[in-house]
């Protein structure tokens, strides 16, 4: 299978990203996932935790009073839909990716926190 051309999640999802000129807008579906799961890994690892997968790197964010149990119940699909993406296990169209983004809304959550404890670090 050759690579899929992915969408502007910003224009066709209405996923706002919430994104400074410092950074270049993500566009795509595997690389938002990617993210969450990274800084979800990166919080995890600066308390001490080790972690044995990335679903594990997510549910870890309810040891964080920061994030809602409900934020992170909605998160912990993310590495579901990262894997499917990247590692093409089923059959997929854009059109599913997309409705699966747009219902993603913890997302920018899950930015939105991120971003505050960032502001807290500085």
């Amino acid at each position: 299978m050759g690579s899929p051309s992915w969408p502007n999640p910003t224009a066709s999802t209405g996923i706002a990203c919430g994104c400074s000129e410092d950074f270049p807008t993500v566009t795509s579906p595997p690389t938002i996932c990617q993210l969450v799961i990274d800084i979800a890994g990166d919080l995890s690892s600066k308390r001490g935790e080790r972690l044995e997968d990335y679903t594990e790197a997510v549910r870890d964010l309810a040891k964080d009073d920061r994030f809602s149990d409900d934020l992170v119940r909605q998160l912990a699909r993310v590495p579901g839909l990262r894997n499917v993406l990247v590692h093409e296990y089923v059959a997929w169209d854009m059109e599913r990716v997309v409705e699966a983004l747009r219902t993603l809304g913890p997302v920018e959550e899950f930015l939105r926190v991120v971003s505050a404890i960032a502001a807290e670090t500085d």
